[in-house]
């Protein structure tokens, strides 16, 4: 089988397993440097109209410690938070809505604001008073941004141009921008490639782009050193164990984070967007169809998974139980042995989940049949189900004792209970 043909039978696959996980859509953003800089918040008190503004007060106190600072909440992609969530969610409040054209990602939380990637900005929101903090504006969309300490990065893609950007979180204002010698390119269709989501470990930002993956000063954004793929990059980065992980077309790699030269290496065909899982010993990565569980030392096969006709992916990873979905299925599995616990589904869709150590807060469904369902973690069986309107499939956050959604009209809603 040719490469070529290979490659375009796992795009037929991935965009299936896709269509209706809204966060991963790559709409290329501008790089425009002339729009690099910030935009004032708006006065105290000032009312921003509907489709724009971020209004309503927010939870105060308890309610909004803890942090959901990066895709997969930490570098290790687990999903998994320490707060406990008390059910059932009775109160709703709309903390952000803006206009976005092609899908919504899920806010990141970090030290009391809330970061929304919209259409034309990346926006800081105060959860305390609900207001704007800042904004800064940049034509196109946002992925993954990801906070430590003062600092926010994210990544910015156009025309098959892209860079990394750090901001001062309490400001919005540009710290430093890094720019990767490639990306994709039109040989490879431009599938693989594409700036992924950025980690951060040790005051080092790990990002992938090209056939590279960068280790850049988290500070200065100088580059410590870069590893070289065999292929175009097809996931993002985790870290854990002292080990960073990532994958392309070929091979799933296991690097060293001080040197960047790599530990060990396996044989995957990676799907496309999805970052492995840590936990404990082993580290969970998708090839082809299948879920295999690696060894984190040595990098060989523990068990594997596989549900005839359906592509799994890594969920997410709490106590004794690791998470795996497919389109339209939740799976619990004892990390061990890769045994079924059990599994939660819905005919439409199941997004990936927000794990605390009682439930497993999750979308169910899709357009008016969608529900925020929290799953008990030991049985799977359904806790708790809440409609919002106009629900997103995207992933649900946590961050302190409230659960956050987005909507298909922009909007981000706070559930507590």
């Amino acid at each position: 089988m040719s490469s070529t043909w290979q490659r375009g039978l796992w795009m037929i696959a991935v965009i299936a397993l896709l269509a209706g996980i809204a966060y991963v859509a790559l709409r290329s953003p501008s790089v425009d440097q002339g729009a690099m800089a910030p935009v004032a918040p708006p006065a105290a008190g000032a009312i921003v109209a509907p489709g724009n503004a971020f209004s309503q007060p927010a939870a105060t106190g308890a309610e909004i410690t803890g942090d959901w600072a990066m895709e997969g909440l930490n570098p290790a992609r687990t999903r998994a938070v320490e707060t406990p969530i008390a059910l059932p969610l009775t109160r709703q409040r709309v903390m952000a809505s803006a206009s976005f054209e092609e899908g919504v990602s899920p806010p990141v939380i970090a030290r009391g604001l809330m970061l929304v990637e919209t259409k034309d900005a990346l926006t800081a929101i105060d959860l305390r008073t609900g207001r704007q903090r800042w904004a800064y504006p940049q034509s196109g969309t946002y992925i993954s941004p990801a906070v430590v300490g003062d600092n926010v990065y994210f990544r910015a893609e156009s025309g098959n141009k892209g860079q990394l950007v750090a901001l001062e979180l309490s400001s919005g204002r540009q710290r430093w921008s890094f720019t990767p010698k490639r990306l994709s390119n039109a040989g490879s269709g431009y599938f693989g490639g594409h700036l992924t989501s950025p980690i951060i470990a040790d005051n080092i930002v790990y990002v992938g782009a090209g056939k590279e993956l960068y280790a850049l000063d988290a500070i200065s954004g100088k580059v410590r050193w870069e590893f070289d793929t065999q292929d175009y990059v097809t996931s993002s980065a985790s870290f854990a164990g002292g080990q960073v992980f990532i994958s392309d077309f070929k091979y799933f790699y296991a690097i060293d984070p001080q040197t960047g030269t790599m530990r060990w290496s396996y044989p995957a065909n990676s799907a496309m967007y999805f970052a492995s899982v840590a936990t404990g010993d082993i580290v969970l990565i998708s090839s082809g169809q299948n879920l295999i569980a690696l060894d984190a030392r040595d990098g060989t096969m523990r068990w594997e998974k596989s549900v005839p006709g359906e592509a799994l992916i890594p969920a997410g990873a709490q106590g004794n139980r690791v998470f795996v979905k497919t389109t339209n299925t939740l799976f619990a599995l004892d990390p061990g042995d890769g045994r079924e616990l059990w599994s939660f589904q819905n005919l439409n869709y199941v997004s990936l989940p927000a794990l605390t150590s009682g439930y497993a807060f999750v979308v169910s469904g899709m357009g008016a049949d969608a529900r925020v369902a929290a799953l008990d973690v030991a049985t799977g069986e359904s806790a708790w189900m809440q409609a919002v309107q106009k629900l997103a499939t995207t992933a649900p956050v946590i961050a302190g004792r409230a659960v956050y959604v987005r909507t298909t009209d922009g909007r981000v809603v706070e559930l507590l209970s």
